[in-house]
């Protein structure tokens, strides 16, 4: 057992997109299931925001309380007919990467981004893995 399952403390701190709205909801459903799995007691507090590029701002402010020991972004962006997608998925990952190296902190980039729906629905397993992502990153951060 690690030294992170056996931490009473671990509390996460989880900013879901509600832009697509069902892709959201079932990346949190796995989301929460993998951490009643978990050995480690870890408390999860979620907010939710419009849409992906709303994450930064409201992980940066969560980051800044230094209440939580790790944020995850959850949520998706499909591509569409216009540049949009490129837009907000490279503005997401460079605030999701500014927020975590300021406030040195665990940010982890949990938002699908894929070219359809059924590449999406495809790739809601990976909610399990991002919070096995934030589990790791804990641990990693507290040996600092």
């Amino acid at each position: 057992m690690s030294n992170l399952e056996a931490s009473i403390d671990t509390h996460i701190a989880v900013v879901v997109s509600q832009f697509n709205k069902d892709i959201s909801k079932k990346l949190v459903d796995k989301f929460e299931a993998r951490s009643l799995d978990c050995a480690a007691s870890v408390e999860l507090d979620f907010v939710y925001v419009p849409g992906a590029f709303e994450i930064p701002l409201i992980a940066k402010q969560l980051a800044i309380t230094k209440d939580f020991d790790a944020i995850v972004c959850l949520g998706s962006v499909i591509r569409g007919e216009t540049i949009h997608f490129e837009l907000i998925a490279h503005q997401l990952a460079q605030g999701i990467r500014e927020i975590s190296q300021e406030h040195l902190i665990p940010v982890i980039f949990g938002v699908l981004t894929v070219e359809n729906i059924d590449q999406a629905n495809a790739r809601i397993h990976k909610a399990s893995e991002f919070f096995d992502t934030a589990l790791s990153m804990i641990e990693n951060n507290r040996s600092f």
